[in-house]
């Protein structure tokens, strides 16, 4: 009995070590049963670290999509921008070339001008304020981004705030500080109005040149969050970080709305239920991950600091947005005003 017992011992022991050497989820989005007439949808994004925001995002995208559509729909995910830039994709799920992919809200703006609500710099300074907002104007900023750019935002994800990173001995710590450096700014015209109004001199440069642009002095540091930042080993390149919170990297979960409209109306419940679901998920689970990121980036040698007084960069940002309200449409300046209704709303219930 004893030496019965032994054996089954072993064999149960064995099953669980088996268990716990598992290399990944056997239904998970890599590896989704496949079956007769499924759904082929192609899921595309330019990070290519294996866990970021934007992977944690799109992971669980596609697998609420097969859950909800009980695998008739089937997601494949290309990262790493095997399939172009974001701008490109976007424009390839306009096409309906991809069906789902995740531009940074600055760069679908230039398909979907109405976007640049949320690049108006300062137009928030919490997450929590940029959670309500997208929560709150979406819905009416939808069917204007269908019709700018041909596709459906269907949820949000959250990379985190914007933070200078640069080389330096001292600290950026007032507008004026910028001067001296040739600080990369991605070509969104607000974006780069902002640096302006500091008194810097930006250069527009897109995401995938920039490591090199460093490396070579074309530039000398920019802002992103600190998972970008240290996740592609700019550290090599730089050595400060410093935080503040003129704008949020957010990326719109967009679909082609072409594919959309051809799907049963079941499917596309599905596919705004896994995309509202995947939006509670990444605002969960970003902040989490954005904490291991800032002690990666000391242990790394980079000296991250935060801006003491914002007060003067909140100023000089904020006067531009007179002269950029056509950059949201012809009625910007009242998109921008809901925008601001909708903040005012959410102060008055935190009070």
């Amino acid at each position: 009995m004893r030496r019965l017992l032994s054996a089954g011992v072993l064999t149960v022991a064995g099953l669980f070590s088996g268990a716990a050497i598992a290399e990944e989820n056997p239904f998970g989005y890599a590896n989704l049963p496949e079956k007769d007439g499924q759904i082929r949808m192609v899921v595309a994004h330019t990070v290519n670290m294996e866990w970021s925001s934007h992977t944690a995002t799109l992971k669980r995208f596609v697998e609420l999509v097969a859950i909800y559509t009980n695998n008739e729909i089937r997601g494949e995910i290309f990262p790493g921008g095997q399939l172009g830039g974001e701008r490109e994709m976007a424009q390839q799920t306009r096409q309906g070339q991809i069906q789902v992919s995740l531009p940074a809200t600055n760069n679908l703006a230039t398909m979907a001008p109405s976007l640049n609500v949320f690049i108006l710099p300062y137009i928030a300074t919490s997450t929590e304020e940029v959670n309500y907002l997208q929560d709150q104007i979406t819905p009416f900023l939808v069917p204007r981004v269908i019709e700018e750019a041909g596709v459906r935002i269907v949820g949000w994800e959250n990379s985190g705030w914007r933070a200078f990173f640069y080389k330096s001995d001292t600290s950026i710590q007032k507008p004026e500080d910028l001067a001296k450096f040739k600080m990369r700014v991605p070509p969104n015209p607000l974006m780069i109005a902002s640096y302006e109004a500091w008194g810097a001199n930006p250069v527009p440069l897109g995401w995938t040149e920039l490591y090199n642009a460093l490396q070579q002095g074309v530039v000398e540091g920019g802002d992103n969050p600190v998972t970008d930042v240290i996740g592609m080993k700019f550290y090599e390149v730089i050595n400060r970080m410093t935080r503040f919170h003129y704008t949020i990297l957010t990326h719109p979960i967009i679909v082609s709305e072409s594919w959309f409209q051809g799907l049963s109306e079941k499917h596309q419940q599905a596919i705004l239920r896994a995309g509202e679901e995947a939006t509670a998920y990444i605002r969960w689970w970003q902040p989490m991950d954005e904490q291991r990121w800032w002690v990666e980036a000391e242990k790394q040698g980079v000296t991250v600091d935060d801006i003491a007084d914002e007060t003067e960069w909140v100023a000089r940002a904020r006067a531009i947005w007179p002269d950029y309200y056509n950059t949201i449409g012809p009625d910007g300046e009242a998109v921008a005003d809901r925008a601001l209704a909708i903040l005012a709303d959410y102060a008055k219930q935190q009070n």
